[in-house]
């Protein structure tokens, strides 16, 4: 199983390169199989060497996350209830139809964001314009246009 790094280290998601490497150094010395220090080394080797699997990590993290295993327990244990019966939810209930939804204002919504221009990038065009200028004579001058 592909556990998350901070997970493993027990570390929020903000937590700094130092804070990694020391929390690993601990967590190695403490593990009791080679397995938990195979995972702690990946761990730490993902979020110090792996800029882009960090970044993914942070970014599906739930803020304030700690993941210490004695806060979790008691919060689980509070927390559990029998599973979800689908079936019994779904008695009585009435399936959607094409009149409840407002068809004008979803497309509208949808056109809205797909006509949307974007903001222009000036310095991008001056910089590198899709077609380069030519400085030769132009093709029609003014004397040909008054005087044919």
């Amino acid at each position: 199983m592909n556990r998350n790094p901070f997970h493993v280290l027990q570390l929020p998601a903000d937590a700094t390169g130092k804070e990694i490497v020391d929390r690993a150094a601990e967590a190695a010395e403490l593990a009791d199989t080679d397995a938990e220090r195979h995972a702690i080394a990946e761990a730490r080797r993902a979020l110090i060497t792996h800029p882009e699997v960090r970044l993914r990590h942070e970014l599906l993290e739930v803020p304030g996350s700690g993941y210490l295993e004695r806060d979790w327990e008691p919060f689980e244990h509070e927390n559990r209830r029998n599973p979800v019966d689908f079936s019994a939810m779904t008695e009585g209930a009435v399936p959607l139809r094409r009149a409840d939804f407002d068809l004008r204002a979803i497309l509208g919504l949808v056109l809205d964001e797909v006509l949307a221009l974007p903001e222009p990038d000036v310095a991008a065009a001056l910089t590198d314009p899709p077609v380069r200028p030519v400085w030769d004579a132009p093709p029609i001058e003014v004397r040909h246009v008054l005087f044919g």
